[in-house]
């Protein structure tokens, strides 16, 4: 059997390296010079395996104006969402999905569905540590979503104490409680209520993770074709056509579109509807040097909806949505400002010691789908599956994904059912 994937980011190459597990020979196309240079470069690199809620909140709606009126009025850089008005009509006909689906009955629904392939995407992922040696930065040290007032941290107790019944470890903790377990927040303390602590989940760098099993499967004969650009992808009876933007035609027996936000084009390329939008996110990359007191989890700061990792000797500060289409791929540094000012709220004394030059800051499209889960499997058209539609849970759900939809194309028995999850639940 000979499958194209389309996309080397931890969705596709999580996906190539269990197909290649399976026997399978497996092309992976890229439009970048090198794996994981899209949404999976720069990522917060948590896995958030507790509660993994999708974007489809409600109230989401209200958020979204908010963004809007602060575009409008020239104050959407400095707030966590931005939706500039000329970017709008490109969301029109994927906004009314998605708000259709922001109600709570939906997001309950697809908060359950995350979670269980985030939950058995940590056990694939445990097993491909230690099968393959991986070495990405990787922390189990657990996660603290902090708050500044307390019907906050109340709201969201409730929410995740609806996946207790579910295996999910979770502490509350008041401000002593948490100072005690993360003293690097003594400065922002005044500010601090207190924090949910879920010590079962863990981060790691996925860049480092698509590069190393990319030389892996590299070793082992799977074909890396980067730097190309697909133009059509045509099924034919029992075999898949694709042909890239120099004229160039592959074929195989199936394909795979893992590519992301960009998987939107590709269907389109293959007669699939594939309904993802882009928002992008942004991280700043910061040298830890010779902090003492490092952070010693993952923290979410839900009053700022940005979060700070520590991975290896760098930490890692994630955030904001700019719901801007694909055109805006450069860093504004208004946005960059921003973070920083977000991180000189909670470590003041650390922000004043670092080197603006050592800032490495990242900008990418989080592929969001209209109901808050993946797109997993095959589709409409014969011979062409998805990957696709994670959102910010990409890396959360990404060895789980590529390893379940591997074993589906294989024809091998499914560890894990994918029928919630199904591209053919899109019409």
């Amino acid at each position: 059997m000979k499958i194209i994937v389309i996309g080397a980011g931890i969705l596709g190459i999580s996906t190539a390296y269990f197909l290649q597990k399976h026997g399978v020979e497996v092309t992976v196309l890229d439009k970048e010079a090198l794996p994981a240079r899209g949404a999976s470069y720069g990522n917060g690199g948590y896995f958030q395996s507790s509660v993994p809620d999708p974007w489809n909140a409600p109230g989401i709606f209200s958020m979204f104006l908010s963004a809007w009126k602060n575009s409008l009025t020239g104050k959407g850089d400095q707030s966590a969402f931005s939706a500039p008005t000329s970017s709008l009509p490109g969301f029109a006909s994927w906004g009314l999905d998605f708000l259709s689906n922001a109600n709570e009955k939906t997001f309950l629904d697809s908060l359950i569905k995350n979670r269980n392939l985030a939950q058995y995407t940590r056990s694939v992922l445990d097993d491909l540590n230690v099968a393959e040696a991986l070495s990405y930065d990787q922390s189990q040290s657990g996660s603290l979503i902090i708050f500044r007032d307390q019907a906050s941290m109340d709201d969201y107790a409730a929410i995740a104490n609806l996946t207790l019944g579910h295996g999910t470890n979770l502490s509350l903790l008041n401000r002593d409680e948490l100072l005690q377990v993360e003293p690097s927040l003594i400065e922002a303390a005044d500010e601090l209520t207190g924090a949910v602590l879920f010590p079962d989940d863990h981060g790691g760098n996925s860049r480092i993770y698509c590069e190393q099993l990319c030389e892996l499967t590299r070793a082992r004969g799977m074909a890396y074709r980067f730097g190309v650009s697909v133009s059509q992808i045509a099924s034919r009876n029992s075999h898949v056509k694709v042909r890239l933007d120099d004229g160039e035609e592959l074929i195989a027996d199936a394909a795979v579109i893992a590519a992301g936000t960009w998987s939107r084009q590709l269907g389109r390329c293959a007669g699939v509807r594939v309904p993802v939008a882009p928002a992008k996110g942004y991280s700043l990359s910061i040298p830890m040097g010779n902090w003492n007191n490092r952070p010693r989890h993952i923290i979410a700061d839900m009053g700022t909806h940005a979060g700070v990792n520590p991975l290896g000797d760098t930490l890692r500060l994630a955030g904001t949505a700019e719901f801007c289409g694909h055109h805006n791929t450069g860093i504004n540094e208004a946005r960059v400002d921003y973070l920083i000012g977000l991180v000189r709220e909670l470590f003041p004394s650390f922000v004043d010691t670092i080197d603006r030059k050592t800032i490495d800051p990242w900008g990418g499209f989080r592929p969001l789908s209209t109901d808050g889960i993946p797109y997993i499997g095959k589709t409409r058209v014969s011979n062409i599956y998805l990957n696709t539609g994670h959102g910010g849970l990409g890396w959360t759900q990404g060895a789980g994904s590529g390893k379940a939809l591997a074993d589906e194309i294989a024809g091998v028995p499914l560890e894990f059912d994918l029928t919630d999850y199904a591209a053919l639940r899109i019409r």
